[in-house]
């Protein structure tokens, strides 16, 4: 079905993305643009968009650490977990290079895709972006509450200036801190934001309300 009928009939809509292209970003941004525009919010459009595209390189990235660990075996001498660490700062160092395109080509292979579904209900809009990558109870309650401690800051640099003190700061995702202050700057709640885990995936999903008050959704 086509994007702007299935706007129109208030289908869902689901975008399969392997890594994060042009043509994926075209088309998250097309949707977001009809459906913001039938609601008439396309100031949203932008922030909006840009809240989206983090999920989604957050999920492509977690599902390529997956892609990469998945032949990673710890020696069977030395420090395991020294280990891993030194094989968790090559995978991103892989994944600050050109050659993250292999994993891409290995995600295409195994079908290991994210998953984005759009749709409004009662004026309201959903989008969520699924991983088949569980996070543990630990990574899931780190994130949280991140994302609530951001919500608390005025602007980002506050956010660092207060986590300076946290050696491992940089594993809540600055992606996810800068859409808890977008969230904040349009006047709703990092509770907008809500991430869940079980065995067979993760799931981020932003409700945005888009009635004529912009009420906030607690």
């Amino acid at each position: 079905m086509e994007i702007q009928k299935a706007i129109d009939s208030n289908k869902k809509i689901c975008i399969l993305a392997y890594s994060v292209t042009d043509a994926i970003e075209q088309k998250l941004h097309l949707v977001l643009e009809r459906i913001l525009y039938k609601y008439d919010h396309p100031k949203l459009i932008s922030p909006i968009y840009t809240c989206v595209k983090e999920l989604l390189m957050n999920a492509v990235k977690a599902n390529f650490k997956n892609i990469y660990f998945e032949d990673y075996q710890p020696q069977t001498t030395g420090d395991s977990a020294l280990d891993y660490q030194l094989a968790l700062k090559l995978f991103k160092l892989e994944m600050s290079r050109e050659n993250a395109g292999y994993l891409e080509q290995l995600a295409r292979k195994w079908n290991i895709h994210v998953k984005i579904f759009f749709w409004v209900e009662n004026h309201i809009m959903h989008v969520k972006v699924i991983n088949p990558a569980q996070m543990t109870s630990q990574e899931i309650n780190k994130v949280r509450q991140k994302l609530k401690e951001a919500s608390e800051c005025e602007d980002i640099a506050e956010y660092f200036i207060k986590a300076d003190d946290d050696p491992e700061r940089e594993g809540a995702g600055l992606g996810l801190v800068m859409i808890s202050m977008m969230l904040k700057s349009l006047k709703l709640s990092h509770r907008n934001l809500i991430i869940a885990t079980d065995k067979e995936s993760t799931q981020a999903t932003l409700i945005i309300p888009l009635n004529a008050r912009y009420a906030i959704i607690e």
